[in-house]
């Protein structure tokens, strides 16, 4: 492999990996817009519980990109499906179990993090919209990895 090939795969590599944190970045600029700093510490606050909870799941990215690269290797498309299908439907099932268990989430984050009432408000306000995306964001995870394994 050249370099020009390790650069191919590695920039949108890195592109796709700042784009969640990117996201609480944005929120933050436009929030930042408004009168009251409650609203700015609300999204950080909310920013904060979702990187944490995407973090502890990026082995899908890593496992999907190496069992991808495995039945890539072995020229074996049958495997290569596998790789693809059962970490999607992991994401899935993980990205519908953050919706249904958003309060136990959202109260067990806010009680470690114990912002201000006003704060823990606009968090909880911003939480609950960001929430819906959790299935999808797992579910680009997953084909990134399946993505990179295969080149």
């Amino acid at each position: 492999m050249n370099h020009r090939t390790y650069l191919t795969l590695a920039i949108p590599l890195t592109i796709s990996t700042m784009t969640t944190p990117l996201l609480g970045a944005v929120d933050t600029a436009v929030v930042g817009q408004l009168p009251a700093p409650a609203y700015i510490a609300g999204v950080a606050v909310g920013t904060l519980i979702f990187n944490t909870l995407y973090w502890v799941f990026g082995f899908l990215r890593v496992s999907t990109s190496a069992f991808a690269a495995q039945a890539n290797g072995a020229s074996d498309p049958d495997q290569g499906a596998l790789a693809l299908s059962r970490p999607f439907l992991l994401a899935v099932i993980v990205g519908m179990l953050f919706i249904l268990l958003q309060w136990p989430i959202e109260r067990a984050a806010l009680l470690v993090i114990s912002p201000d009432a006003d704060v823990s408000s606009f968090a909880v306000e911003y939480f609950r919209i960001r929430i819906w995306g959790a299935p999808f964001t797992l579910m680009n995870y997953v084909i990134l990895g399946w993505l990179m394994g295969m080149a």
